[in-house]
């Protein structure tokens, strides 16, 4: 029920920072070789994270259905930072870090659960991926996905949680690159601004 008793709207109700919308625990045929979790696997956990948002954000399998729309992720960049071992829990803490008209950005960090009985102190982040999503939808005429602005009631969903998130979205490091690399990426930086024309 929206609304109070004298008709009057109510206020939302306030968003966790970060959300927590998935948790889920490691299970035999996703250990590989090493006796951990394997790397795909942290895909798929951070695959069934995003799931949630959009059920969250009001894009759940009805909504999908109904509309053809969807997000397609269109960049991805993960980090594995610790091990996930077999029977361990895990959930992920989700922050929408941005948004416009038709992408999100959002960032996922998986932290292992306490054991029972162990309490609830914060664990490390045992991996964390960074997601640019994409509104896509089909029509009539477009069977094909499309890129598409996303609809007002979603997008109002977003703009709240993303001002909610606005001071706590974690920024992943800078991407590891050669010595020699980044020194001739530094060479062609500079020559392409002494080529770059004057504005006027």
């Amino acid at each position: 029920m929206s609304g109070t008793e004298n008709g009057e709207t109510a206020e939302p109700p306030a968003i966790l920072t970060p959300l927590r919308l998935h948790r889920t625990s490691v299970i035999p045929e996703w250990v590989d070789y090493n006796g951990h979790l394997s790397e795909a696997y942290y895909v798929l956990i951070f695959g069934h994270a995003t799931d949630a948002l959009m059920d969250a954000l009001g894009m759940d399998a009805a909504y999908r259905e109904r509309t053809g729309r969807s997000l397609y992720t269109v960049d991805a960049r993960i980090r594995y930072l610790l091990e996930a071992h077999q029977g361990e829990g895990l959930e992920v803490r989700t922050w929408i870090a941005g948004a416009d008209a038709k992408r999100l950005l959002v960032v996922h960090r998986m932290h292992r659960l306490p054991a029972p009985g162990a309490g609830t102190s914060a664990s490390d982040p045992v991996a964390e991926t960074e997601l640019v999503l994409l509104s896509v939808g089909r029509s009539a005429d477009r069977p094909n996905p499309q890129a598409m602005p996303f609809e007002a009631p979603v997008r109002t969903r977003i703009r709240r949680i993303a001002a909610a998130h606005l001071d706590s979205a974690p920024t992943l490091p800078g991407r590891w690159m050669p010595p020699e690399q980044r020194t001739e990426q530094r060479t062609e930086q500079r020559a392409d601004n002494r080529e770059a024309p004057m504005p006027t």
